[in-house]
C-alpha cells in the first residue's frame, strides 16, 4: 500500500512470492478451520504448526493381513477393504472441480473485490485438490496434517470429491499410523454419518473405510455408536433395499470388530440373519456372514446364544464335499468352534438363553445334537475329516468330530 502525495490509496498487486505465501497459508490452515466450522473437538488441538504442502517420503506399506486359519484353532478372520480410485474411461482418475467456498478470514486491511475473492478460493481449491490427487496416487504413510486434510475432504459439498476422498481414505487406511492419525483427525465420526448419506457409491466407500479403520483396537473403542447402524444393513428388509455390494461391505466390516471381543453383545440380536445370510446362493455374502460367526465363536460367552439362534435350512447341504472350499472350511470351523467349546462346558439344551432363541427343533443346538441330525452331522464330519482333499478341512472336521463323539 502506498499514499501519493493527492492523499489516495494504491494498493500494489502482490509479487509472486508474496502470492504463493498467502496460498500456502490459507491451505494449511484450511483442515483446521473446516473442522472448527463443524464443530469438531480435535480442531481446536494447538499441537501441530504451520505444515508445508510439500508430501512426505513414501514409506513402503504394512498390510494388515487377515488371519490365516491354519495357525490358530479358533481362526479369527479379518480383511482389508482395498479399493482403486476411480477412472475415467480412458483411465485416468476423474477430476471433479471443486466447490468454490471460501473458509479463510479476508485481511482486516484490505476488502477483495468479489472476482478477486473468487480467483483466490479457485486457488485454494487447485492446492487442495493436488494435494488429494497425491494422497490418491499410492498407498503411503501419512502425517497427523495430511491426515487432518483427508478429513476435512469429507465434508465436501462435491459428492464426487466426496467419494474420491472416501475411496483414498479406505486405501490409506490399511496401514497402522494412518489409523491413527484418522482417528486423531476426527474421521470416525465424520464414517459415522456418512453412513445415512442418499447417495449408494457413499454410502458403500463409507463402509470400506470403517471396516479398514476397524483393524485398530483404539479406532474400536471410539465405534460403538457405528456398530448398531451397519447391523441394520443385516435385517431382510434393509438388505433388499440396499443390495449385495454393501451388504458384503457391511459382513467384512463386521468381521472385522468382531475380531475382539468389545462389541460381541451387539450381535445378540442379529444371529438370525447372519445364519438366514448362509442360505442365500451369494457365495461372497455366504462367506463373510461365516467369516463373522466364526469369529464370534471364538467368544466361549457368544457360543450358548448362537446354538440357540435359527439354523440354516440348507446346513447338511452346505456340509457336503462338493461345496466351494472357502465356505466349506469357515463352516466345519464355526460348528467345532461351537461344539468344542459346548464341550468343555458341559452345555445343555436347557442352558441355551430364552432372549432371541428360536422354536426348539429349528435350533443349531437341535441340528448338531438331535437324535437324527445329530447322526447325519456325525457322519458328514467323518466323511470330510477321512476324505476331503483340503488339508485344513480336514482338521476341522476333525475337530467337530471328535467333539461330537461325547455329546454335551
Amino acid at each position: 500500500m502506498d499514499m501519493s502525495k493527492g492523499g489516495r490509496v494504491i494498493l500494489r498487486p502482490l509479487s509472486v512470492q508474496e502470492r504463493i505465501r498467502e496460498l500456502n497459508f490459507r491451505a494449511r490452515h484450511f483442515a483446521d478451520t473446516m473442522l472448527a466450522l463443524q464443530g469438531h473437538p480435535r480442531a481446536t488441538s494447538s499441537s501441530l504448526g504451520p505444515r508445508s504442502l510439500q508430501c512426505s517420503p513414501w514409506s513402503s506399506p504394512r498390510i494388515l493381513s487377515p488371519v490365516d486359519i491354519r495357525h490358530f484353532i479358533a481362526s479369527r478372520s479379518s480383511d482389508n477393504l482395498s479399493l482403486v480410485p476411480q477412472r475415467s474411461e480412458g483411465g485416468s482418475p476423474v477430476r471433479r472441480r471443486w466447490s468454490r467456498k471460501s473458509l479463510a478470514k479476508k485481511s482486516p486491511d484490505v476488502e477483495l473485490n468479489s472476482e478477486e475473492t473468487d480467483r483466490a478460493i479457485a486457488d485454494i481449491s487447485e492446492e487442495l485438490k493436488e494435494k488429494l490427487e497425491s494422497l490418491s496416487l499410492k498407498g503411503r504413510a501419512m502425517d497427523p496434517y495430511e491426515a487432518k486434510t483427508l478429513v476435512a475432504l469429507l465434508y465436501a459439498s462435491d459428492e464426487g470429491v466426496l467419494e474420491r476422498a472416501l475411496v483414498t481414505l479406505a486405501n490409506l487406511a490399511t496401514m497402522e499410523i494412518n489409523q491413527n492419525n484418522l482417528r486423531e483427525g476426527g474421521c470416525l465420526h465424520r464414517l459415522q454419518n456418512l453412513l445415512s448419506h442418499p447417495k449408494e457409491e457413499i454410502r458403500l466407500a463409507s463402509i470400506r473405510a470403517l471396516g479398514n479403520l476397524a483393524l485398530n483396537e483404539e479406532n474400536q473403542r471410539e465405534m460403538k455408536g457405528v456398530i448398531p447402524i451397519l447391523l441394520s444393513f443385516l435385517t431382510k428388509r434393509t438388505r433388499e433395499e440396499e443390495g449385495e455390494e454393501i451388504v458384503e461391505a457391511v459382513l467384512t466390516t463386521l468381521g472385522n470388530v468382531a475380531v475382539l471381543p468389545n462389541y460381541h453383545e451387539e450381535f445378540y440380536t442379529y444371529l438370525h440373519s447372519l445364519y438366514a445370510l448362509i442360505d442365500l446362493e451369494s457365495l461372497p455374502l455366504q462367506l463373510q456372514a461365516l467369516k463373522l460367526l466364526v469369529n464370534l465363536s471364538t467368544n466361549p460367552e457368544m457360543v450358548p446364544s448362537l446354538l440357540g439362534a435359527k439354523a440354516p435350512i440348507r446346513l447338511f447341504y452346505l456340509l457336503g464335499r462338493d461345496g466351494d472350499v472357502e465356505v466349506l472350511l469357515r463352516l466345519v470351523t464355526l460348528l467345532a468352534n461351537l461344539t468344542t467349546t459346548a464341550k468343555s462346558g458341559k452345555l445343555k439344551s436347557g442352558d441355551l438363553p430364552h432372549a432371541e432363541k428360536a422354536p426348539s427343533p429349528d435350533t443349531l443346538y437341535a441340528a448338531i445334537y438331535g437324535v437324527i441330525k445329530g447322526e447325519k452331522m456325525r457322519e458328514l464330519a467323518e466323511d470330510l475329516m477321512n476324505h476331503h482333499s483340503h488339508q485344513d478341512i480336514r482338521i476341522q472336521a476333525r475337530r467337530l468330530y471328535s467333539a461330537l463323539t461325547i455329546a454335551p
